[in-house]
Order: C-alpha cells, then sequence, then structure tokens
C-alpha cells in the first residue's frame, strides 16, 4: 500500500484516513478507540504509527516476532542488491522503530551489504535512502561488469610467437616474406 501513496503522493494523514475508510465491524470499532487515544494524547496521524497500532492488534504476536527476527538477521549475501532491497523494505515495517530517521534506515541498509559493496561506499555522504540504493546499484554493476572483462579475458587464449611459428600457415607466410 505505501508504493500506492508514494505514486498517488498522500500525505501521511491522508494514508491513514484512506485505510480506516475501508474499515467494516470490528476493525471499525478497534479504529475509533484508536482515534479517541490519539486525539486525547494529540497523536500525529503518521502511516508507522497507524501500521503499528495495527500490527499490534491484527497481527499475531509470534508472526511479529518472525519478521522482526527476519529483519534483524537480514543480510545481503547471495541477494542482488534488488532482492536485498525489496526485503530490507518489506521487513523493515516490521521494526519501525530501527529505521525511524532516514540516517538509521541508511546505516543499517549498508551495514548489512556485502563487505566489498560497503567498502567502496566509505567515503560516500549519503543522506537520502533512494540516493544510497542508487550508489549500491551502481557499485553492483560496476563489479559485475568488472567479473564480466576479466573472465573474458582470461578465456581467450594468448598466443607466444613460438606457438604462432608452430602453426602451418604461418610458417609458410613467414618464408615468403624472407625470399
Amino acid at each position: 500500500m505505501v508504493e500506492i501513496f508514494a505514486a498517488l503522493d498522500y500525505a501521511e494523514d491522508s494514508q491513514v484516513n484512506f485505510a480506516i475508510f475501508q474499515f467494516e465491524g470490528a476493525a471499525r470499532s478497534w479504529w475509533n478507540v484508536v482515534r479517541a487515544k490519539w486525539e486525547r494524547e494529540q497523536t500525529p496521524w503518521t502511516w508507522a504509527k497507524f501500521e503499528r497500532e495495527f500490527n499490534a492488534k491484527f497481527l499475531l504476536p509470534k508472526i511479529q516476532e518472525k519478521r522482526e527476527d527476519d529483519f534483524i538477521k537480514l543480510k545481503q549475501g547471495l541477494l542482488s542488491v534488488a532482492e536485498y532491497e525489496k526485503r530490507f523494505t518489506k521487513l523493515s515495517k516490521f521494526v519501525p522503530e530501527l529505521v525511524i530517521t532516514e540516517h538509521k534506515r541508511i546505516k543499517r541498509f549498508i551495514q548489512e551489504l556485502n563487505v566489498k559493496i560497503q567498502e567502496f561506499l566509505a567515503a560516500a555522504q549519503i543522506t537520502i535512502f533512494t540516493d544510497a540504493l542508487d550508489k549500491v546499484q551502481r557499485v553492483e554493476n560496476a563489479k559485475s561488469q568488472f567479473k564480466t572483462f576479466h573472465a573474458r579475458k582470461r578465456s581467450k587464449p594468448s598466443y607466444t610467437l613460438e606457438r604462432l611459428r608452430s602453426l602451418p600457415n604461418l610458417l609458410k607466410w613467414e618464408e615468403g616474406l624472407e625470399e
């Protein structure tokens, strides 16, 4: 749903309103209690807070704990950057306190990348998550191109002068030059 909100450029309170508009029955009753609490405590209507409240009520504790644990243990490993980012974003919803600021989100994302990619980002000043993702994907692409280049270079046969002279046609060609 977050992707839809981003595409439609919904403000945070509009995101919450859109979600609650669809509630019926028990979900609507639950929301009325939460809304009253938020109004009493003057809590801003943010998607992260709404999601936390919603998950606390409707997501089984075991599932919530499992997803939190999955996020904490998440590392890039053999995943591509795109796959890692997708899992990171999906699981981070269950532990918003670990990625509450843009800085924390970027730091966590980069910390669990493969070390060889982290090395390329060591001196980078990154303040926006999308910039971090862009830089990481560029590094991954460059590493892939580098690896492909060297693989091709190694697979091409190298000919020494002795090897070339051992080829019959070349030998005849050389003899023709000497005449």
